[in-house]
């Protein structure tokens, strides 16, 4: 199976974002107003394949995608790897766009969605639980990962990794980095990314306690 090839068939076919009653990933669906942690611009092929590459993902990975609009970083990741990955969970809270994953998710063969190793959640990030995350993909603004950045080092430190497109991760260096076609940017970090006591910066410590 040539997945490359399939990832982008399979791309191809889910429908171009349409206006929606919110303009964030993460406009609320219920009278509380929700974090604008990114508007919707769908992560492109290229990015998408720098991301992989990077991440290295294996049959015994748990990847999330936090922000994931209408899923197709998700969908890539999972035919990405032969087998499948153990689980793939994105996470949105605009209704239209998880609507959207749950009805490209029904095209999907029942080996990947029956067992639950493909999920898509309605939830708000900044208080949705991903502890049993061993990678993590993001494309959010950097007020958006800064919100967010606390529960981030938590999943480095135990030794998972981050691979976030255009924005880098506030406070850490990325290991690795890799180029877009169009010149953008996707930024890798694993525990070497975390900063050491004394380095001028906060170090992971401290990170940790804006979880």
């Amino acid at each position: 199976l040539n997945n490359t090839k399939h990832m982008s068939e399979f791309t191809a076919t889910i429908p171009p974002p349409t206006t929606s009653a919110s303009s964030s990933r993460f406009a609320s669906a219920s009278s509380e107003p929700a974090p604008k942690l990114a508007p919707f611009n769908p992560t492109d092929l290229s990015a998408q394949k720098a991301a992989l590459s990077l991440l290295s993902l294996t049959t015994s990975d748990v990847l999330y995608d936090l922000g994931c609009g209408d899923g197709r970083f998700i969908f890539s990741a999972f035919l990405s790897v032969p087998g499948g990955l153990k689980k793939c969970v994105g996470i949105e809270y605009d209704s239209v766009y998880h609507e959207r994953c749950l009805s490209t998710l029904a095209t999907l063969p029942p080996a990947a969605s029956a067992g639950g190793r493909v999920e898509f959640r309605h939830a708000d990030v900044t208080v949705e639980e991903w502890e049993d995350a061993t990678a993590i993909f993001v494309y959010l603004v950097p007020d958006g990962l800064k919100r967010i950045e606390g529960k981030l080092v938590e999943v480095l430190a135990r030794g998972g990794r981050v691979a976030s497109y255009m924005f880098s991760l506030p406070g850490l260096t990325a290991a690795r980095t890799e180029s877009t076609k169009g010149g953008c940017k996707v930024r890798y970090y694993d525990s070497t990314s975390l900063p050491e006591p004394g380095e001028g910066e906060e170090d992971a410590e401290t990170l940790l306690k804006k979880v």
